[in-house]
């Protein structure tokens, strides 16, 4: 049979990443700006070049699917897909087939979340905390059938930065790097530790309260997203790291639409 080629879609609020799946393996990864005044047209070439300089034809893409969090993005990158691959694209929900979400209103989950908690649990099994460093930090909770529990969102550093030095005239934007201490002896070290060793006490004291709420003993936890590496060393919880998740999520949920096997 010849290979099926899916370009998979995660678009966040701050960057795009682009997949390009020939079967089930990962051929191409790229990133781009989530660039709010950005065209069907612009996104059609940019795509388009992306994927040559990469080997693939556009003309190879059999399928889109989309997972976005940025509705005026999602909808553009839908019309470059209908106008420029001749593709009609599949956006995830959090109502998507075998998918069991306890969520009050499903839908309110973010599609990067549940492809997460997707792709986390195909590869984990539960139960299982899936832990993204994206714009927000968000915790995915999974129980060991597989159901989509709910979870936690938080700032993510660089806005908790942003929205800090915006905030007070005094306080300089500042680099995000861990701390070696816990007192700072400049206002530059005392906002890191509080943005750094603050979200990591933040974090490990709410997966600390999920185990007990859950009585569970015996929880899985990977980390994705842009500054997964930074926190990774500072959270024995977490036992991987996985940078492709939400795309990895993306393929194994059209997979299941499309009724095609892994």
């Amino acid at each position: 049979m010849p290979e099926k080629t899916l370009l998979a879609l995660d678009i966040g609020n701050t960057n795009v990443v682009l997949g390009i799946f020939r079967d089930d393996q990962l051929v191409i990864r790229r990133r781009l700006a989530t660039h709010s005044g950005r065209t069907s047209d612009e996104a059609g070439v940019l795509v388009k070049m992306l994927c040559l300089d990469s080997g693939v034809r556009t003309e190879e893409i059999d399928a889109v699917a989309i997972a976005s969090v940025s509705p005026k993005a999602g909808m553009v990158y839908g019309l470059m897909s209908e106008s420029y691959l001749n593709c009609k694209p599949y956006f995830i929900t959090g109502e998507i087939q075998g998918f069991v979400n306890r969520y009050k209103n499903p839908m309110a989950v973010g599609a990067d979340r549940v492809c997460d908690a997707v792709a986390g649990y195909t590869q984990y099994g539960g139960p299982l905390m899936v832990l993204d460093f994206g714009t927000a930090i968000t915790i995915d909770v999974i129980d060991e059938d597989g159901a989509y529990l709910g979870g936690v969102i938080m700032p993510g550093l660089e806005v908790s930065s942003e929205t800090l030095h915006k905030a007070a005239a005094l306080l300089p934007a500042v680099r995000l790097s861990m701390p070696k201490t816990a007192i700072g002896k400049t206002t530059e070290e005392s906002i890191r530790i509080g943005l750094m060793k603050g979200a990591v006490a933040s974090i490990r004291g709410l997966m600390k309260e999920i185990c007990e709420e859950q009585s569970w003993t015996n929880v899985k936890a990977i980390a994705t997203g842009g500054l997964a590496q930074a926190f990774t060393p500072h959270i024995p919880e977490i036992q991987a790291v996985e940078p492709d998740l939400v795309l990895k999520g993306i393929y194994l949920i059209y997979q299941r639409i499309a009724g095609e096997k892994k």
